[in-house]
């Protein structure tokens, strides 16, 4: 199939300068006259994912045909403010940790380097950070040859890598709580005291996050929370511990009222069931870092694709706009990239974060009851030094299903 069909009638609308509009179902608020407009998108130059010559893929065609133009239906036009971000790590400081990479130096020490480089940044002075670990209650030391003890050659030490807490509410309260205004340099300074014992009980560790988090959410709206969980390991000790307990903890965490997205980077091989972790988290896939390859490099990359696109990509839907109250089954997303022309980006279908893959789009964080729109992960990432508008009152350019 060479070109998909644009659902809902604004497909040709968009073309034809919203001419259809009249006929479609009307808004909760009508066209108005004199909207501010954007210019039309060129029709040439795109690539297999319907991205325009700036290279951002709009979620729009298949091949190769020309990206949805910008044209007025009388809807409002607005530049949104992208929400404050709420980072929360939960850290993976078993025993394990204390392997040594292809460097000689051990995963623990190249992951909290990674993370010191990060929040040191100026790219975060603004993040409002926070931290856990797991697990909690390890006892730290073991004796060469019990079952469960990692010992590393040459310099005589052993670690507990079996162990920790199971109990929940034990690790609903941080090591360094959210706070504002944001202090990334907490975390840097509690990174340097921590060690590394135990097991990998994630379950139960991400369980309590979420419980810290939910608080928190409650007591601060209008700012977007996500958490980040870096572990070395699959789930493992505790009851209930599989990657699809952890997966069905952040699905609910992600559809639930506060909407919060997890990401998940993996620390070492054969971790691809933390693909389902992320994907039910409402973040496609884990970042999984190789400790036979540069891995404190490939952490940090993993860190700021994660600043990028949670923080730069998610954005409010108003109760209402100067015509009235806001239907969010009308609703555009319009691109500019520098240099570019503007075009239309085409929500998924459902609105739902499942629609998202490499042609890109933009979707509700809950599509039974939209609060914001985020753009897929493939456009955010194109998107991040370009401007965005939103358009309220006209009806949404939409993939067809997959």
């Amino acid at each position: 199939m060479k070109q998909i069909a644009l659902w809902h009638a604004l497909g040709s609308a968009a073309l034809l300068g919203c001419s259809a509009a009249a006929s479609d179902p009307a808004p909760e608020f009508g066209p108005g006259p004199g909207a501010p407009t954007l210019p039309a998108a060129s029709s040439g130059d795109t690539g297999s994912s319907g991205a325009p010559s700036g290279g951002i893929p709009l979620g729009l065609v298949e091949e190769g045909a020309a990206p949805v133009a910008v044209a007025s239906c009388g809807g409002v036009v607005v530049e949104p403010e992208r929400l404050p971000l709420d980072m929360y790590f939960l850290v993976d400081s078993s025993g394990s940790m204390a392997e040594p990479t292809r460097s000689g130096t051990n995963k623990w020490d190249l992951v909290t380097d990674a993370m010191v480089d990060f929040l040191s940044a100026p790219e975060s002075a603004q993040i409002n950070a926070g931290i856990g670990y797991f697990p909690l209650g390890a006892t730290p030391t073991c004796v060469a040859g019990d079952a469960g003890c990692l010992c590393i050659p040459f310099i005589n030490l052993c670690f507990a890598n079996f162990g920790g807490s199971c109990v929940v509410e034990e690790y609903a309260t941080p090591a360094v709580p959210l706070l504002l205004p944001p202090a990334p340099g907490r975390l840097i300074d509690d990174l340097a005291t921590r060690g590394f014992a135990g097991g990998t009980p994630t379950r139960p560790a991400l369980e309590g996050t979420y419980q810290y988090l939910e608080a928190w959410a409650g007591e601060h709206p209008g700012r977007k929370l996500v958490a980040v969980l870096a572990t070395d390991g699959e789930p493992t000790g505790c009851t209930s511990n599989s990657p699809g307990d952890v997966a069905e903890l952040a699905r609910a965490a992600a559809s639930g009222p506060y909407h919060i997205q997890t990401f998940v980077i993996g620390v070492g091989r054969s971790l691809a069931a933390l693909n389902q972790v992320a994907a039910a988290g409402g973040t496609t896939q884990a970042f999984l870092t190789d400790t036979q390859s540069d891995l404190q490099n490939d952490f940090a990359s993993a860190l700021n694709a994660i600043r990028e696109r949670s923080g730069a990509c998610s954005f409010a839907i108003p109760e209402r706009t100067e015509q009235g109250p806001v239907d969010p089954g009308f609703v555009n997303v319009r691109v500019t990239p520098q240099g570019g022309a503007a075009a239309v980006v085409a929500k998924t279908f459902g609105g739902a974060a499942s629609g998202c893959g490499p042609q890109g789009g933009w979707h509700y964080d809950n599509p039974d009851a939209p609060t914001l729109i985020q753009l897929c992960d493939s456009t955010c990432g194109a998107a991040a030094r370009a401007r965005i508008d939103i358009e309220f009152g006209c009806e949404s350019v939409v993939q067809p299903p997959r």
